[in-house]
């Protein structure tokens, strides 16, 4: 094979190297973090009662569009199976406020206030309150459609009891809402805007209950009950309560990005990842990897002596190759890496080192014949090039299996696993073969011993 033609294949790498970190290096790319070696917070919803594939996906994309809004770092959300969704945020440390956006199913009802109960009333002690249980979800749901009992807090702190008629309308005819100064009370206030579908039947119950009381129901808690004054035909109207500023923006966005389908055990799992257990996890991570390719360098010079050089250069090309790509993956489609990610990346080490294994061990079967490491580079390439390639598309099959199956955090090993032998085979093409019919070139190259075969080689040459 002529130099030319592997300088052009060693300029390919080259290349693709060079618009890889331009990028990187101009935008100050790196890789995306994952929860373990980043800190954060992991909540796993459960479903209560049955739900479906369909339903867990509905549900996690509004739990995922809740998130966003709130401008949390890079959430992952994910639904696990057919009765839990997988949230994780990466930096974040206060879960008390992530868990009522996430975990409220924000089911707003419109009810007609039959009696207001107070507790001077004759009826105050033996009226009931209608008892609300989210982990029963049969009747839980069944309480939609029945008259109810509730609480709320008058304004002297004395508990008065609402009698309420059935829903009349739930929250999924909302398509706006905005957390508002309210003058009038001071504090915040919720205004809202129902959807033009809507509208006309938002402006039916309010003519029918005119003179009467309406209330606005949230989860079942009673956040307010006007009368009505008019009839409301522009589907405008506004939640009023003793509202925080931040409540009330809270309460506006999960309104707006609708209702949950399902209910959702209101005691979640929550892991709490510190920071510094998480640099704790990348620092193994990277220790971890530095000494595997400390050693893997090591064997392959003590084995392959000048040979062993290529492949030090090969794992130099790789490494900076799986840096790249995860840095722009992170930045791209914000993919992030783990700690199984990183553990995936320590054993694709291997894995790169196998093959110039493979290559360099035909090579010194020829050599072994009398013919010149120039002579034998190509012809042991093309022998061990198809071993390398049926080794990775092994691998490559089993990692994808894995990822398609697995759940979590061994979805990075496998993504890394695969990655590694994809590369592999890129490097493995474009690189050894090149690299040692160039340096065939030198004297020292063409010594059986400096390239690891012995006396055996050429009739006791060494």
């Amino acid at each position: 094979m002529k130099a030319g033609r592997s300088l052009w294949m060693l300029a390919v790498v080259v290349l693709v190297l060079v618009a890889m970190y331009v990028p990187i290096l101009v935008g100050g790319y790196g890789p995306r973090l994952g929860l373990d070696l980043q800190g954060g917070i992991s909540v796993t919803l459960q479903a209560l009662g049955e739900a479906d594939a369909a339903k867990m996906e509905k549900a996690a994309e509004i739990v995922r569009r809740r998130v966003n809004a709130l401008g949390l770092t890079e959430p992952v959300v994910a639904p696990q199976g057919n009765n839990r969704v997988l949230v994780q945020i990466p930096g974040e440390q206060d879960p008390d406020r992530v868990l009522k956006i996430i975990g409220s199913t924000a089911q707003l009802q419109f009810r007609e206030v039959l009696e207001i109960i107070t507790p001077g009333s004759e009826n105050y002690e033996t009226t009931e309150v209608t008892p609300v249980n989210p982990e029963d979800p049969e009747a839980y749901q069944a309480l939609k459609d029945q008259e109810v009992v509730l609480e709320k807090e008058g304004k002297n702190g004395e508990m008065i009891k609402i009698r309420l008629g059935p829903t009349r309308l739930t929250g999924d005819i909302i398509d706006t809402a905005d957390a508002a100064v309210d003058r009038e009370k001071g504090g915040y206030k919720i205004t809202f805007q129902l959807t033009s579908e809507a509208a006309p039947e938002f402006a039916a119950l309010t003519k029918e209950l005119l003179g009467k009381q309406l209330a606005i129901v949230l989860d079942y808690h009673v956040e307010s009950y006007p009368t009505v004054q008019s009839e409301i035909t522009d589907g405008r109207g506004e939640i009023t309560g003793d509202f925080t500023r931040q409540e009330a923006r809270d309460l506006a966005l999960v309104l707006k990005m609708g209702a949950l389908p399902v209910e959702f055990d209101p005691n979640p799992l929550v892991e709490n990842v510190s920071a510094t257990l998480g640099r704790d996890s990348l620092r193994q991570g990277l220790i971890a990897g530095l000494v595997g390719l400390i050693l893997v360098a090591l064997f392959m010079l003590a084995v392959y002596r000048l040979l062993g050089i290529v492949t030090c250069f090969s794992l130099v090309i790789f490494g900076l190759l799986m840096f790249g790509i995860i840095s722009l993956l992170g930045r791209y489609l914000h993919w992030s890496l783990t700690l199984a990610g990183i553990a995936g990346v320590v054993v694709s080490i291997g894995i790169s080192a196998d093959s110039s294994v493979v290559f360099f061990e035909r090579l010194k079967e020829e050599v072994r014949e009398g013919k010149s490491l120039r002579a034998s580079a190509d012809r042991a390439y093309k022998s061990a090039f198809r071993t390398i390639i049926a080794a990775d598309a092994a691998t490559f099959i089993t990692a994808f299996i894995l990822w398609i199956l697995a759940m979590g955090p061994v979805k990075g090993f496998a993504f890394t696993l695969g990655l590694a032998t994809l590369l592999d085979v890129f490097i493995s093409f474009f690189f050894p073969r090149h690299s040692v019919l160039l340096l065939s070139r030198l004297a020292a190259y063409n010594r059986p011993r400096m390239v690891g075969v012995g006396r055996e080689a050429l009739g006791g040459e060494g």
